[in-house]
């Protein structure tokens, strides 16, 4: 949450205080990218705000302009870590409650890029770091 509100602030701070740009390399995003991916296929909490703050420090994408790039990528963790489960697991001894799971998915998936694509940047950057906050509060609330 820090790093996604004030993450490009610190880092053209220190630009400009060392006098060179700085940010992280391609290896570095990608190495960064490969542990979220882990994280968020074994627990997926905020794992898309998570990508968003080291897209945003790594190679200075805005939220809104990645939007589109994370939630592919999240689709893709997801879709990856459900065949694993699918068939290391009795998941499939529930099928109501998978299909049930699966509808919501669906539809939280298709609603939030269509209101995604439709908001200003500024907006969105807002909701996601409202989101951020909200769940950084509420899960140090609980322990």
């Amino acid at each position: 949450t820090v790093v996604l509100a004030f993450g490009r602030t610190a880092l053209r701070a220190v630009s400009t205080a060392l006098g060179r740009p700085l940010g992280m390399s391609s290896r570095a995003v990608l190495a960064g990218q490969f542990v979220l991916s882990v994280y968020g296929g074994y627990f997926g909490g905020a794992v898309g705000i998570l990508m968003l703050a080291v897209w945003n420090i790594g190679v200075g994408l805005d939220p809104a302009t990645s939007n589109p790039m994370r939630v592919t990528q999240v689709a893709a963790v997801y879709l990856a870590a459900t065949a694993l489960f699918l068939f290391a697991s009795d998941v499939l001894l529930a099928p109501l409650l998978l299909a049930g799971m699966l509808v919501g998915a669906l539809a939280g998936g298709v609603a939030g890029a269509y209101i995604a694509r439709r908001l200003p940047a500024r907006v969105l950057r807002a909701v996601v770091l409202g989101t951020a906050v909200t769940m950084t509060v509420l899960y140090f609330l609980r322990g």
